[in-house]
């Protein structure tokens, strides 16, 4: 049975008291340490460069891309981002839905893992726009499109851009913004709540916990991240200033992101700063397979939920 609920809020049931790169990102630092190459920071970024965009031919079977949001709703955005590098990203706009006023006011800013580009990620912007959001889904320097290299600073300044894009926009309200982090991108998505704009809500999947994490599990017990990776990826030190509602949804069987040692952590502080908490056990599913294992009715439904909770706590009762 899937683990769920909420901490310092209403409970419920199973509520915890008071990438394949990424993995093996562990291992390569035990090895670049020892070789006298103090950083790991190039086995953090898989991209996949591309000259367009969402063709047919370039999806994969298990990317889930399902080709359902029309052509019409489909924006394509260039941005400008550090060092003058265009970044490139898509802006898709619901269909209007009267019994879905709050999630067609909404925006969620969705940053993707730190594999392929874009298409990877297609199918989540879908089951998003499916549960009546507006997303806006970008790719990092050098990732797709976009110009430059991948690092951590670029990775945060690119979402500044796209949070800034989208906050101009008319069509968005300032106060609805919701930030959406997978993987890699649970740590772009938390640096932004924590040290950007707060959000409506913070929503993090099959997150890390920080670059030290990731070292500890490649054999360098109590060797911090710094010393092998010059990106700043830590949402351990940046979960008690997002100072937002987050939700937690990962996989039971994470052989990644294991929940031991990344998730289960990062509720632990959450909760500890008096967060309003949300968590998503899915029992069987690992790092990719979240919402496939969960049902993307009720994956569509628990995003749903968490938005209306979010709204409810910023209106007050």
């Amino acid at each position: 049975m899937n683990r769920k609920g909420r901490v310092n809020g209403v409970e419920g049931p199973g509520v915890r008291p008071a990438e394949p790169v990424l993995r093996a990102a562990g291992l390569v630092a035990a090895v670049v340490l020892l070789a006298g190459c103090f950083t790991l920071d190039s086995f953090l970024f898989e991209p996949t460069k591309v000259d367009e965009y969402l063709r047919p031919g370039d999806m994969e079977d298990h990317w889930h891309v399902r080709f359902v949001i029309p052509d019409s709703l489909i924006e394509p955005v260039e941005l400008v981002s550090s060092g003058g590098n265009r970044i490139y990203g898509f802006f898709v706009t619901p269909l209007p839905d009267t019994t879905r006023q709050l999630e067609n006011a909404t925006t969620v800013l969705y940053c993707h893992g730190n594999a392929v580009n874009i298409n990877r990620f297609w199918g989540r912007v879908e089951l998003l726009w499916e549960a009546g959001f507006r997303v806006f889904i970008f790719d990092y320097q050098g990732y797709g499109m976009s110009e430059g290299e991948p690092s951590a600073g670029a990775c945060y300044a690119d979402a500044r851009v796209s949070l800034e894009y989208c906050l101009g926009r008319p069509d968005v309200t300032d106060s609805l913004v919701a930030y959406y982090g997978w993987s890699l991108g649970s740590w772009v998505a938390t640096y932004l709540a924590a040290d950007s704009v707060r959000p409506l809500g913070l929503m993090l999947e099959s997150p890390y916990s920080s670059t030290s994490a990731i070292v500890r599990e490649g054999g360098l017990l109590g060797v911090p991240g710094r010393f092998v990776a010059e990106a700043d990826f830590d949402n351990e030190r940046r979960i008690p200033q997002v100072g937002c509602p987050v939700m937690f949804v990962y996989g039971a069987e994470d052989a990644y992101a294991v929940p031991e040692r990344h998730a289960e952590p990062l509720i632990d502080i959450a909760v500890k700063w008096g967060l309003d908490v949300t968590v998503e056990e899915i029992a069987g599913a690992g790092h990719d397979d979240v919402p496939e294992l969960m049902g993307y009715p009720e994956y569509r439904q628990a995003l749903r939920d968490f938005v209306a909770l979010c709204a409810a706590d910023t209106t007050g009762p």
